[in-house]
């Protein structure tokens, strides 16, 4: 009669011991599936299988975003300004500069005006040396007077009237008197008189020396 209670209670306990590890063993079942599906899906590509060029591409784009952003961004210099005062003294500055180059081209005008003046001013001068050289030469114009004349008459053009750019109480009373000349040249010789007085000096010596024309 004693070993039967004592069978059923060791038949309880592995009873009781089954039902634990079941419920045990269905927990944890359940709280791996219950984690499993609250964990974050993995990523489409690894760093591994993702290729070189397309890796390249990104960092070009990148590059480039950059680039354009900073462009983009950029502070623009601000304009050059002077400060108060000086802007004054660099328009005075270039004013006085101005005016320099100005006064230069005058004085070269009349520098120049004064040169042609003494050369067509010269022509009555010229003519007579013409003579001199043309009877002490074998009558024959070595130096080539008669073109220097016929050239000299060129520099005439300027004198019809006095240049309006000569201030005559400048000038000197030599210059003045060449000024004249020149005027006088200017109205009342041609290329074709002096052409003609060339020639005629050439022969009137030819026939003083009975020199056959040539």
């Amino acid at each position: 009669m004693s070993k039967r209670p004592e069978s059923a209670g060791l038949m309880v306990h592995l009873l009781i011991a089954v039902a634990v590890l079941g419920l045990v063993f269905g927990g944890g079942v359940l709280v791996g599936w219950a984690t499993r599906e609250r964990r974050p899906p993995a990523m489409g590509k690894s760093a591994a299988s993702i290729p070189d060029a397309e890796v390249k591409r990104e960092l070009a784009a990148c590059r480039r975003a950059v680039k354009a952003r900073a462009k983009a961004t950029a502070i623009p210099p601000a304009p050059a300004t002077s400060p108060p005062g000086e802007t004054d003294d660099a328009g005075v500055e270039k004013a006085a500069k101005v005016e320099a180059l100005q006064k230069e081209v005058e004085e070269c005008r009349v520098r120049e005006t004064l040169s042609n003046a003494y050369v067509c001013g010269g022509i009555r001068d010229h003519r007579n040396l013409l003579f001199v050289l043309t009877y002490s030469a074998p009558c024959v114009d070595e130096a080539e007077i008669g073109e220097f004349l016929l050239n000299s008459l060129e520099k005439c053009t300027n004198f019809d009237d006095f240049p309006a750019h000569l201030d005559e109480d400048k000038l000197t009373q030599e210059e003045k008197f060449i000024i004249s000349q020149s005027q006088q040249n200017r109205a009342l010789r041609t290329k074709s008189d002096l052409i003609r007085g060339v020639q005629e000096t050439l022969r009137r010596c030819r026939k003083r020396f009975a020199l056959s024309s040539e």
